[in-house]
């Protein structure tokens, strides 16, 4: 990947979260200058240091990612900073879920605005300036939340759109050589998992173990580079194998 992603501009929304940190730390060490942008200034500057102590080029930006105004300029400062952004990784926020009998309109409207409309503000930002320039590679991130489980409706409307804005927008600037797919995450390690909880989940998993934050780095790292030039509004899961429990998982 390294001599098709070196000397590009990332930008990783949503970089603080174990998820993020790794695609940046993947980009950057593949020769990408990274941008790192989410809600708290603290973690990203540490990643940065991170960054920078393995040899990589990493700059921040904090934003309300609530806030479209706010991402708006966000964006237009980026670009003044760097001059382009080459590759999109719109990695979202997740939002805890609840009942249909507990989920209130509220509720509802926050996770959509949270978990679709913040990619969608990054989206409208960026890819025409990605046209503009003849180039691009946007790789959104999604959860299996978005094939239906319980007690999950509000994230589950949230991601499910993220698949259908994909292929619409893929379609959209295909000519422009930019390229738009979804990489879908399983049921990754993180910190806040005890071993116990790690064992449980794993055993309704085809592999028998949880994904790494670095196992979906590696699928963004694909579809970030010339390698993947012809592949365009696909949704790749890195799940080990549960999203064949569904029986929709295109």
């Amino acid at each position: 990947m390294q001599a098709k992603v070196k000397g590009r501009v990332a930008l990783i929304v949503g970089a603080s979260d174990e998820v993020g940190a790794a695609i940046a730390q993947q980009l950057a060490g593949a020769g990408a200058s990274v941008v790192l942008c989410d809600k708290e200034s603290q973690p990203l500057e540490a990643l940065s240091a991170k960054i920078a102590a393995a040899g990589g080029v990493a700059t921040t930006f904090r934003v309300d990612m609530s806030n479209s105004a706010a991402i708006d300029k966000c964006i237009a400062e980026i670009l003044a900073r760097h001059g382009r952004i080459d590759i999109l990784v719109n990695n979202g926020p997740e939002s805890e879920s609840k009942a249909l009998s507990d989920l209130s309109a509220q509720d509802f409207a926050a996770t959509l605005n949270s978990s679709l409309g913040t990619q969608f503000h990054f989206l409208r930002g960026i890819v025409p300036v990605m046209q503009k320039n003849n180039g691009g590679r946007v790789i959104n991130i999604s959860s299996l939340n978005y094939l239906g489980i319980p007690k999950n409706a509000d994230t589950a409307a949230a991601k499910s759109a993220l698949f259908g804005l994909t292929r619409s927008i893929a379609l959209e600037v295909a000519r422009s050589n930019v390229t738009v797919n979804c990489v879908v995450k399983g049921d990754i390690a993180t910190a806040n998992l005890s071993e116990e909880q790690q064992t449980k989940i794993s055993g309704g998993i085809p592999v028998k173990r949880m994904g790494t934050p670095a196992d979906v780095s590696y699928a963004v790292g694909f579809f970030a580079s010339d390698t993947s030039d012809y592949i365009t509004g696909q949704t790749f899961f890195v799940c080990g194998g549960k999203s064949d429990y569904f029986s929709m998982s295109v």
